[in-house]
């Protein structure tokens, strides 16, 4: 089947949607589909990585879209885009739109039914976020009445606990917008057990629709590659522990940080942790949270570096004697599995995890076991995990898991094709 998969992110771009769309794209090769990517030109890319880039299989055929939105620039770059990213924050708090990525969304309306007509597309699979993205349904199928559609959110819209519009009438009609638009497509996957629960619960169940699980996937066979093809990360004498990615305001560092700061120092002298975290809103927060300790300079035990090329930052996993993962510490944040915890198991590291019980945790207590999982009032418990394992050996690797493997994560997206 010849099926593009449409997606404002995609490698060569450092996003972790752009993962999810390179793992989705082997697997379906490996099942005789042909790909065809739907994405931002190449040439006009905020950023790129050179080894993200060596991994787009030769197959895919890429078709570009137009540049970034002006909502995804870091800043204005003169009065009339002011302008227009102040009418992209208030468009969706206004008219109820599901996100502020307003031209990608009115290029797909207005371009990608012609352009999957004229490449024989089949079948169309939009990956969101951006959510915009569900807002060309209905062109697509007006005007391809037998293309199979297809959603997969990596995250919720409505219902998601972190980014729900604070006004009641605005969520109800996103809600509304939400329920029309997904009433057109033939299938809709969510990352997560609880997202679909989640889902089931806030929307509803919508004629004609089917709502499946499809997680994110490990893929084996890739991070063999790229660890052969990456230089190795030397990160020096004693134990460390890493933490890989973006801080919010809601996924903080700080419980792990309080149990580092509480163990006695001649433990902490053979422990570091390293924070590869980039230099922006990530940096200021895990400062915020050293303040918060009563620390005022960065002590000798936490090292940060700024975010890795992909094929750098899984070898720098491979590295670290563990590997850390931190969710929200609400009962809702259980709908959330970040995407790096399926980096961390193709780097073949354990993975201690904090967090409220959900997807998650199910995942790092199979891969590592149980005694490597905290909730948010275990701080004492962490702390004295944390000693044993400065003390301690170096963990052996986990044992792969097909369970996590991509084959099996996508599984319900080939028989949805299959069934096609």
């Amino acid at each position: 089947m010849r099926i593009a998969l449409v997606s404002y992110f995609a490698p060569p771009q450092p996003a972790v949607a752009s993962h999810r769309v390179l793992r989705t794209t082997r697997v379906l090769l490996e099942e005789g589909h042909q790909v065809l990517w739907v994405t931002q030109e190449e040439d006009s890319l905020l950023a790129r990585d050179p080894t993200l880039a060596a991994l787009v299989p030769g197959e895919v055929k890429i078709l570009g879209l137009g540049g970034p939105t002006v909502w995804s620039r870091p800043a204005a770059r003169n009065l009339p885009e002011k302008v227009l990213r102040n009418l992209a924050w208030l468009a969706p708090r206004w008219l109820g739109l599901p996100d502020s990525h307003l031209e990608w969304a009115w290029r797909l309306g207005r371009r990608l039914p012609g352009l999957l007509e004229g490449e024989g597309v089949e079948a169309v699979l939009l990956c969101c976020g951006p959510h915009g993205q569900i807002l060309a349904i209905p062109s697509l199928r007006r005007a391809l009445p037998g293309l199979r559609i297809l959603v997969d959110y990596r995250d919720l819209l409505s219902g998601n606990p972190w980014n729900e519009p604070p006004r009641r009438g605005a969520r109800l009609r996103l809600l509304r917008r939400e329920r029309a638009l997904l009433a057109r497509a033939d299938r809709l996957f969510l990352n997560t057990v609880r997202a679909r629960e989640r889902f089931l619960q806030v929307v509803g169940p919508l004629p004609g629709l089917q709502v499946e699980v499809a997680p994110n996937g490990a893929d084996w066979e890739l991070g063999r590659k790229v660890l052969e093809g990456s230089p190795p990360f030397d990160p020096g004498p004693g134990r460390h522990l890493g933490y890989f990615g973006t801080i919010f305001p809601r996924r903080r560092l700080l419980p792990l940080l309080e149990a580092l700061n509480s163990l006695p120092d001649r433990v902490r002298e053979g422990l570091r942790f390293h924070a590869f975290v980039g230099m922006g809103d990530s940096l200021a927060l895990l400062e915020e949270d050293l303040g918060r300790l009563g620390l005022q300079e960065r002590p000798s035990w936490l090292l940060v570096h700024p975010l890795l090329p992909y094929g750098e930052a899984l070898a720098a996993m491979r590295a670290m004697d563990a590997l850390v993962l931190v969710n929200g510490p609400t009962l809702e944040d259980r709908v959330f599995v970040p995407g790096k915890i399926f980096d961390y198991l193709m780097a073949r590291r354990p993975v201690l995890f904090w967090g409220e019980r959900g997807d998650a945790w199910e995942i790092a207590s199979r891969w590592s076991g149980e005694s490597w999982c905290f909730r948010p009032a275990e701080g004492k418990r962490l702390a004295a995990f944390l000693e044993e394992l400065a003390l301690g050996k170096r963990p052996p690797d986990p044992e792969i898991l097909e369970d996590f493997g991509t084959r099996r994560a996508f599984r319900p997206l080939l028989e949805a094709l299959e069934e096609g």
